[in-house]
């Protein structure tokens, strides 16, 4: 593991931060962000710095997009069992 990777904080610590300080400029960019692009630019840089280069950042920003989505739907559905499971106010 490089030094740079050890230093950072991790979890929800890095989340909480990136939260915070929601910059590109932040070393956990992109952790506040729903943009896919954002994302998909995030991971091509750093897989070609791990030795992975020429992955499409067009092909990551279609499944960042569909990650994003499948997260924000599944969170939705819980909510609305949440709801529906909710003791009912009797007037």
């Amino acid at each position: 593991m490089s030094e740079e990777m050890q230093n950072e904080p991790d979890g929800m610590l890095a989340y909480s931060i990136a939260i915070a300080n929601p910059s590109r400029d932040d070393p956990n960019w992109p952790l506040p962000s729903f943009d896919a692009k954002d994302w998909a630019k995030a991971f091509v840089k750093i897989a070609e710095k791990n030795g992975h280069p020429g992955i499409d950042e067009g092909w990551m920003i279609s499944w960042f997009a569909n990650a994003l989505m499948r997260g924000y739907d599944e969170h939705a559905m819980q909510s609305d069992r949440l709801i529906a499971a909710a003791p009912k106010e009797t007037t």
